[in-house]
């Protein structure tokens, strides 16, 4: 406010006085320019915003006499010379004199959003205040509001091998979703009907399988909600799918029997066919045969029969319970499990092959195994095996292999030969503790072992090899590559028992792992200080860490 001071002399003002007296009336000879009975202007520098997804609380220094404040906010520019609401995208706040100290609360902003924004004061008996501008380092600038998520978690039943089913806040203003790939290109932009929006659901479907995509629903312009989704495997290819019916209880041999029979005529093949069972999402299902007398047997895979054991999307991964193993006896292209739940009920083993085979590769995909007592994977006993290659892709295994090894080849001289071993993004956790080695072969070389980007927490104790040839060595590959080993039963420093040892490249062990492995980085710290709750199965690293080694399922904290 403008002070003005007037200094009169002494007579000027007797004179002044007499006039007044004699005019009897108390109105003044001069009018006041009420264009100078201005409100004082806020500081700028000390506006703060603190912005939410759809809200900002603004906090001011307020002015004397303002009755109420204005605020305005806009993602256009905003200056002296725009008036108020004068820009396309102009927000205004307090024009109901509602606004009446700070801070205030401005609603209904869109997320992910750069507002300019500006404030007075109003006192309807004086000129209003200068506009203040919100500033950064003595500047005008924006804020941002943070990204706005309306979208609901996804449920494994919202995903599917071509389909993404979202929901989100019915309450929530929508007009469309735009679904990009990861790499940010446009796939495709949904249009919502007004049946949606009040539904607050959509199913996106025409996508690829075990592809991730990015999932945006909008009002406008203004992103309300992003999802990262990535679709389910598709169901291998094969000769012959089969879908097991649901009120299915056990896998048996003779039902496998059976859907050999089909496969055949679906392949023109009597002795080289593939076969795809489904098993539907969340379901549990007992694995074993059933002899003359009616005992459990072993579930013996149809000679030339090629079969993946699939779990469907929809759901959780289903359960198979191992009453009994699998036999392979006979040839087979492949034998593969994908997307099960597997746990020892009676088995002891998943595998424990002593009937002459054949098999080219032995598959365990997206999986999760537990208890199994002696072995994952055994040969055993005098009949010619021959498994060309065992691979272990994303999988978890825990809690299991008292008696023997993880993989355990003791059928010796040549007799059981498992020629490749190939593992990769997987986890092992309370493995062998009290049983043998990680991986055991009787004097009987391998082509190849690959390990990589694999997590092991408490696994092989009681005075045992990590690996053990018995004096016979690998004649090719032979490393570990980008894994983690953490923790040992004991302190027993038995490490590896071979004609050569492992290329160990890129890994790491914490203090409480014993075993020395010659190419393995010393972190430093114990598993307790690596991982978040190890003794509960959750290896995601402490704060934030992030080492690019073992299994990448954990590369972040939850």
């Amino acid at each position: 406010m403008k002070k003005y001071m007037y200094k009169f002399g002494l007579p000027v003002c007797l004179a002044a006085a007499l006039i007044a007296n004699s005019a009897c009336t108390d109105d003044n000879d001069w009018k006041v320019d009420k264009s100078h009975d201005r409100l004082f202007g806020i500081a700028g520098d000390k506006i703060t915003v603190e912005p939410e997804d759809i809200s900002a609380t603004v906090t001011f220094n307020g002015v004397p006499n303002a009755q109420y404040y204005i605020i305005e906010v806009s993602t256009d520019s905003l200056y002296d010379d725009v008036e108020l609401g004068g820009t396309p995208h102009s927000v205004i706040y307090g024009q109901d004199k509602s606004i009446t100290k700070s801070p205030a609360v401005l609603q209904n902003l869109a997320g992910d959003t750069k507002y300019f924004l500006r404030i007075k004061a109003q006192n309807s008996e004086k000129a209003d205040g200068h506009w203040a501008y919100y500033q950064k380092s003595s500047a005008v600038a924006p804020f941002k509001t943070k990204a706005e998520q309306i979208f609901n978690q996804l449920e494994n039943s919202d995903r599917g091998e071509d389909f993404i089913h979202v929901t989100w806040n019915s309450e929530k203003e929508a007009t469309d979703i735009l679904v990009t790939d990861a790499d940010g290109n446009e796939v495709q932009t949904i249009t919502l009907s007004q049946q949606d929006k009040q539904a607050g659901e959509y199913t996106i479907s025409g996508l690829n399988p075990s592809t991730t995509y990015i999932v945006m629903i909008n009002n406008g312009e203004a992103v309300r909600g992003t999802l990262n989704a990535t679709t389910t495997a598709a169901m291998p290819a094969a000769d012959f799918k089969y879908f097991l019916p649901e009120d299915t209880e056990i896998i048996t041999k003779a039902l496998l029997d059976e859907i050999a029979e089909q496969a055949k005529a679906a392949a023109g093949s009597e002795t080289n066919y593939s076969v795809t069972i489904g098993i539907p999402a969340g379901k549990t299902y007992d694995f074993h045969g059933v002899s003359e007398d009616g005992s459990a047997t072993n579930v013996k895979v149809p000679d030339g029969m090629s079969v993946t054991f699939f779990g469907l999307a929809g759901g959780d991964a289903p359960t198979i319970n191992f009453v009994k193993n699998i036999d392979l006896e006979g040839s087979h292209a492949f034998v593969a499990f994908e997307n099960v739940k597997v746990v020892d009920s009676g088995a002891q083993y998943f595998l424990n092959q002593g009937n002459a085979c054949t098999v080219g590769e032995f598959r365990v995909k997206d999986c999760e195994m537990s208890g199994f007592k002696n072995a994952f994977f055994r040969v055993q006993n005098s009949n010619v095996k021959v498994i060309e290659k065992l691979i272990i892709d994303n999988s978890i295994f825990h809690d299991m292999c008292s008696g023997y090894s993880f993989i355990h080849v003791d059928a010796g001289s040549g007799a059981g030969v498992v020629k490749n071993i190939d593992i990769d993004n997987t986890t092992l956790y309370n493995v062998a503790t009290g049983g043998k080695m990680f991986i055991y072969s009787k004097a009987t070389e391998m082509e190849s072992i690959s390990v990589r980007n694999t997590t092991f927490y408490n696994c092989i104790g009681n005075n045992n090899y990590w690996v053990d040839f018995n004096g016979a060595g690998t004649t090719g590959t032979f490393e570990f590559v980008k894994c983690l080993f953490a923790k040992t039963p004991d302190d027993v420093t038995k490490n590896i028992r071979s004609n050569n040892d492992p290329n160990i490249e890129e890994c790491y062990h914490t203090t409480d792992f014993f075993k020395t492995l010659k190419g393995s980085n010393e972190l430093g710290i114990s598993s307790d200080d690596l991982f978040v709750d190890p003794a509960n199965a959750d290896f995601h690293f402490k704060g934030g860490r992030i080492l690019y080694c073992g299994d990448p399922r954990w590369y972040t904290e939850e």
